[in-house]
C-alpha cells in the first residue's frame, strides 16, 4: 500500500510574502533590534507598524512568538500586496 503524500504548508508558500504588524505602543530601539528583518513605519498614532518579508509559515509563527515573548500586543496582522 502506498503511503499518502504529506503536503507541508511551506511547500505552498509563494516565496517571500510581505506582512504588516500593528503593535500597541511605541517600541524602543532595543525591541526593534529583535526584528532586524522588519522595517518600521512612522509612529503617529502611538502605535507602531512593522513590515517586511516573511519566508514561510514557520517564520511567521516564530515572529509571532517573538512578539509574545517580548510582551508586545499585536493589534493587527495583514498580508501586504505584492
Amino acid at each position: 500500500m502506498k503511503e499518502p503524500t504529506v503536503v507541508r504548508p511551506e511547500s505552498n508558500w509563494p516565496g517571500k510574502v510581505r506582512y504588516a504588524f500593528l503593535i500597541s505602543g511605541a517600541l524602543s530601539d532595543r525591541v526593534l533590534a529583535a526584528f532586524p528583518e522588519l522595517d518600521v513605519s512612522d509612529v503617529t498614532t502611538g502605535d507602531t507598524t512593522l513590515y517586511g518579508p516573511v519566508d514561510g509559515p514557520s517564520d511567521l509563527r516564530g515572529m509571532l512568538a517573538r512578539f509574545d515573548a517580548l510582551g508586545l500586543t499585536v493589534i493587527e496582522m495583514r498580508r501586504l500586496p505584492d
